[in-house]
């Protein structure tokens, strides 16, 4: 027994020994299989770069340098290992390993690195290789102070995109035109491409989590995206994790908001000083002994604030992020604000020798909306001043007078919530097959939900009409999409460069709608949480309805460089979408590109003061289908009244809308020239562009007779337009030394809209006047005219010479016949501006770091809707006026007339901020630590007498944009303080 005993201990003994020399060997072997590179990363006056990025090329293995500049990575082969350095602001380097143990690196200063990855249309490019209109901001370069979506931080900032908040509502969706609108029918603007999913929703991504956006200006870069992109596209690129550290950032800041600019009425010692300037008795009214200002009881000083944290990291295999972003913002206006949270995570996992990679994304979007009800200004602005808020008895002023009410009572007792979810769910698999050869496979599903919840209390003016109204809506939208690509990149010795993608996608879009309402009350105490309470539901208080529509696409792209001096690429893409009719279901959108790199031909080697200079040209076709809503193609019933029947009273039902198979996209061809230039050892670069952009097939709903139709009106592809334009953009990096940068940048577009065709032989429809001017007392009148010739956006009245000595309008006699009358109606300006520009300028000295945006257009004409409305003294005393020159003047109803079309040109200072970063090398725990104060909206250079001269562009759907509605939420100047932290 004993024997055994000892026969087992050596065999465990053995065992052991066997087991810790196979470990011995594996780390042994393992260490021999790492090799660690170390050195020290320079800028251009020796001083060691922190934070600067070292990464092993084709994985996500990297680091960053410590406080003084140095570095150590562990690789895995020590000869072919590329290593690349990089740091904002400074030209990308890479280095072959070589078996060398120390790599010292200095960084040379660049303003544009040429070797920085563009994200393009499913892919990505350098700068250099690019052939299409591609502006790429970083996050460097971003608006600053608060922002709620990418809109906000790109406004301004590049040559032809224009981003109109017309409005001060926090809750407010932009206005988005690139390059000119493109259509008159549900002009939507650029389509929305996020880390590679095609249609996202700017507001499903904090600005925190952003760390670049593209924007693909021309149709040769934009046509991958088939029937969507003729409004030009913008891809979002969202930060990732790296494998260098694990990384944890906050970003949080608290803002004060006040109005920019309040409209200037009759204050309550002014009001009585025109009634005893007027011998008018005024007694009737201001028995009350108060002075109110009606605009500062339903505004206030507002608060917001704003928390982001996220953490990221990784290893040589493996990356992910995951972040959570609070923002709560109060509107200046009593009964508006926003609350929302998101959270996004990103994870990807490398396998099987890198060439399996899995990525994971998803993003849950939760926002409550306070909506702001805009007849509560109309009611601030017609209120007297002599009013109170309140009785003495603490019980709430109020008026039956016409337009008029006490707009706090509104607030306080009225809701419009919303409440909004976005969640998306992203999963992407890649596998390299061989060498160059990638295959990938996207699945994406979304599911956005939208509820609404309001109620008018019948003790207001809002509600008094129908003793309390309630109503309840809910709007879900579901998007499904799968898209297969395949890309092939190749190197054909050292000049030739090949870069082939092929794709398919699919992708499914429900809607669904549902809402009720109810009114007459017997009590305000439940609001909109018990319409089964109400007495007076009505026929047209019940509504629902659901839609579908299916996208399929093949896709391709082939990109050609040799020895980035001679550049093609060329793309393809086939829709066929649900949308269009039966003639029509599939479309094709070409296009083609090519750039020439002038500064790489041997004749330009002598020019030393050219680092860079590149011809591009490019002709493509893009299409439009977001103006077609589903089943337009199709013969459609609805409801038409009521018909008795066998003792019962039934909805009858008849024709509301026409078929027509030939409906199908929109059209737009556009051919871009343009010139991209480095000069001056970087210290110069820029771009200049032309372009003509031509639209045709546009959607309309036209007049139709009837018969042959049993409609009178029908959807159509008539219409053509046309946009020529210029752009300009410029970076001078003026002052460059070891304390003090300033580097200023400048960005100019022009462009030139005109309507060329609106009828065709079967629908004709030369002149369409459209818009609204409605005045209290005076009749109604169009404002806008779409005309062959004309461009979107043209206002058409009657040309106002003056006010008369008796207060009357002088109009001019257009055609002479001795009278005015409609026919003397002619054109009387124009919304859209002939120039937009941005001018930037960041100036950093040691620690510090300012910047200062200015931001404009020029050209554009706005009808001061308000001032036609309230500057008049046809209802005083009786209501509030504003204290204007012409309230005194004018002595008739006002009328519509270019008297209101006023020159809106502007320039505004629309941000600058200014930060310190703190010395963070004594604290082992903190990497970056930065504070900063920025002020937006700060004033605003303008001849236009209204209240801001950027107003909302979405009136009658696009069609008729540029009017400060008498119902407009004045702009906002905001303050913010915050700080940013890495760890």
């Amino acid at each position: 027994m004993e024997q055994i005993k000892k026969v087992l201990y050596s065999f465990s003994s053995l065992r052991k020994i066997g087991i810790l020399s196979l470990m011995m060997s594996f780390c042994s072997t393992a260490a021999f299989a790492q090799f660690t590179v170390k050195g020290k990363i320079l800028d251009e006056f020796g001083e060691g770069i922190i934070g600067a990025n070292i990464l092993e090329k084709g994985t996500t293995n990297g680091t960053v340098t410590d406080l003084d500049g140095n570095y150590s990575l562990s690789i895995s082969n020590s000869q072919g290992t590329i290593l690349q350095f990089s740091f904002i602001g400074y030209n990308t380097k890479e280095e072959t390993v070589n078996g060398r143990n120390t790599i010292n690196v200095t960084l040379d200063p660049s303003v544009v690195n040429l070797g920085e990855v563009v994200a393009i249309g499913y892919g990505t490019q350098t700068r250099r290789e690019i052939t299409g209109s591609v502006a790429n901001i970083s996050e460097e370069n971003f608006n600053k102070g608060v922002t709620r979506d990418a809109a906000d931080l790109l406004q301004g900032k590049v040559a032809g995109l224009v981003i109109n908040m017309g409005t001060g509502d926090v809750g407010g969706n932009p206005t988005i035109r690139l390059r000119g609108t493109s259509t008159i029918q549900k002009d939507n603007g650029p389509f929305i491409v996020i880390d590679g999913v095609p249609g996202g929703d700017m507001s499903t991504v904090s600005p925190q989590d952003i760390e670049s956006i593209s924007v693909l200006k021309d149709a040769s870069s934009a046509a991958i995206y088939g029937s969507r992109s003729a409004g030009g596209v913008i891809l979002i690129t969202t930060k990732r994790g790296s494998g260098s550290k694990t990384l944890v950032s906050y970003d949080g800041y608290v803002a004060m908001s006040n109005i920019a600019k309040k409209p200037d009425l009759f204050t309550a010692s002014e009001w009585r000083q025109y009634v005893k300037d007027n011998a008018l008795d005024g007694s009737v009214y201001d028995q009350y002994g108060a002075d109110t200002d009606w605009v500062d009881e339903i505004t206030r000083t507002a608060i917001s604030h704003n928390h982001a944290i996220s953490m990221s990291g990784g290893g040589s295999k493996n990356n992910y992020r995951a972040s959570f972003t609070y923002l709560n913002r109060e509107g200046v206006l009593r009964d508006n604000g926003m609350e929302r949270y998101s959270f996004r995570f990103q994870f990807q996992q490398r396998a099987i020798n890198d060439r399996l990679r899995i990525g994971l994304t998803g993003s849950n979007t939760i926002t409550d909306r306070d909506n702001f009800r805009g007849g509560n200004f109309v009611l601030a602005y017609n209120m007297l001043p002599v009013y109170p808020v309140k009785l003495s008895d603490g019980s709430y002023f109020d008026t039956l007078e016409y337009d008029q009410g006490n707009p706090v009572r509104n607030q306080d007792l009225n809701t419009d919530k919303y409440k909004n979810q976005y969640f998306f769910g992203n999963g992407d698999i890649s596998f390299t097959i061989i060498d160059g050869l990638d295959i990938k496979s996207n699945l994406y599903k979304s599911r956005r939900t939208e509820n609404r919840s309001q109620y008018n209390n019948s003790e207001t003016q809002a509600g008094r009409d129908n003793n309390g109204w309630a109503q309840k809506e809910d709007k879900v939208w579901d998007k499904q999409l799968m898209e297969w690509t395949a890309n092939y990149n190749t190197a054909i010795g050292e000049l030739h460069k090949l870069d082939v993608m092929a794709g398919y996608s699919w992708e499914r879009n429900d809607y669904s709608f549902a809402r009720v309402a109810n009114r007459d009350f017997v009590t305000d105490m439940l609001g909109s949480d018990n319409l089964q309470a109400g007495q007076g539901l009505r026929p047209t208080d019940v509504e629902s309805q659901r839609n579908m529509n299916k996208l399929i696409s093949f896709f391709g792209r082939a990109h050609y460089s040799y020895a980035e001096k001679y550049m093609v690429t060329a793309t393809i893409r086939r829709d066929g979408s649900s949308k269009f009719g039966a003639n029509h279901k599939w479309g094709i959108f070409p296009s083609a590109s090519a750039a020439w790199g002038i500064s790489q031909e041997s004749f330009m080697k002598d020019v030393s003061w050219v680092n860079d200079l590149k011809l591009r040209v490019g002709y493509g076709v893009t299409g439009n289908q977001d103006g077609l809503d589903p089943y337009k193609s199709l013969e459609l019933y609805g409801s038409n009244g009521t018909y008795y029947d066998n003792g019962s009273w039934l909805t009858a039902y008849k024709i509301n809308q026409n078929a027509n198979p030939n409906l199908k996209w929109e059209e737009t061809a556009m051919l871009n020239v343009g010139v991209d230039f480095t000069l001056f050892n970087g210290r110069l670069n820029g771009t200049v562009e032309w372009y003509e952009k031509n639209t045709k097939d546009m959607l309309y709903k036209y007049n139709v007779p009837t018969p042959p139709y049993l409609h009178n009106e029908m959807m159509a592809n008539v219409g053509d337009m046309k946009n020529t334009g210029v752009e300009m953009a410029f970076t001078v990096d003026a002052v460059r030394t070891k304390d003090f940068n300033w580097t200023t940048s400048l960005n100019l577009a022009y462009n030139k809209n005109e309507i060329t065709r609106l009828s065709n032989d079967i629908y004709t429809a030369d002149r369409i006047l459209i818009g609204d001017a409605w005045i209290r007392g005076g009749s109604s009148n169009t404002t806008h005219v779409l005309e062959t010739g004309y461009p979107v956006g043209q206002f058409y009245g009657w040309k106002c010479l003056g006010i008369g000595e008796d207060g009357h309008y002088i109009m001019q006699d257009t055609n002479d016949d001795g009278q005015i009358s409609e026919e003397d109606r002619t054109y009387i300006g124009a919304a859209y501006p002939d120039w937009t520009f941005g001018w930037n300028n960041t100036f950093s000295y040691k620690k510090w770091d300012m910047s200062v945006f200015i931001r404009g257009s020029i050209g554009n004409d706005v009808l001061n809707h308000m001032r036609m409305a309230y500057a008049q003294s046809g209802y005083l005393i009786g209501a509030n006026a504003l204290n204007d020159p012409l309230t005194f003047q004018l002595k008739q109803v006002p009328e519509y007339s270019s008297y209101y079309v006023e020159d809106a040109s502007y320039a505004r200072l629309d941000n600058m901020s200014i930060g310190y970063t703190f010395d963070t090398k004594k604290l082992g725990w903190i990497d970056r630590a930065r504070v900063y104060v920025t002020g937006q909206n700060l004033f605003v250079i303008t001849g236009y007498k209204g209240l801001d001269p950027e107003v909302d562009f979405t009136r009658n759907e696009g069609a008729a944009p540029g009017v400060q509605d008498r119902e407009f939420y004045p702009k906002n100047r905001t303050f913010s303080v915050g700080v940013s932290l890495s760890f």
